[in-house]
């Protein structure tokens, strides 16, 4: 199998004056898509989209249970790597209050860095 690159590919079709057709590659089994992360219903649809990995750095953007972002990395754990930053709690995806320290990087302001607390996010794949 040949592995294209992410360049897109161009074919004019002869005959038709100006015509073009352009495909990007699909992705492989082996080239996982970054999933996307949105806030949960129990936190009153609302995650926070942070500039660093702490509650008290900037707050860049509110997502809600309907908008999402994508995660910055695809891996096999949702959004992983994780980071370990500052202390957050919020409720979990059990409904349950929960403190955690673990922060996912995602792609709100690239090439900036943005995260979301990972124990309050859902993520979709």
């Amino acid at each position: 199998m040949r592995k294209w690159s992410s360049a897109k590919v161009l074919v004019v079709c002869a005959g038709v004056a100006g015509a073009m057709l352009t495909w990007a590659p699909a992705a492989s089994a082996a080239d996982p898509e970054p999933a996307l992360v949105h806030a949960l219903p129990g936190n009153d649809c609302r995650l926070n989209v942070r500039a660093g990995t702490d509650a008290g750095t900037a707050l860049l953007a509110t997502l809600t249970c309907v908008n999402y972002t994508t995660c910055a990395s695809a891996s096999e754990t949702p959004c992983g790597p994780y980071v370990t930053g500052g202390i957050y709690s919020c409720v979990g995806a059990d409904g349950k209050q929960i403190t955690d320290t673990r922060w996912a990087e995602v792609a709100w302001r690239t090439p900036q860095k943005s995260y979301v607390a990972v124990g309050c996010a859902a993520f979709r794949p």
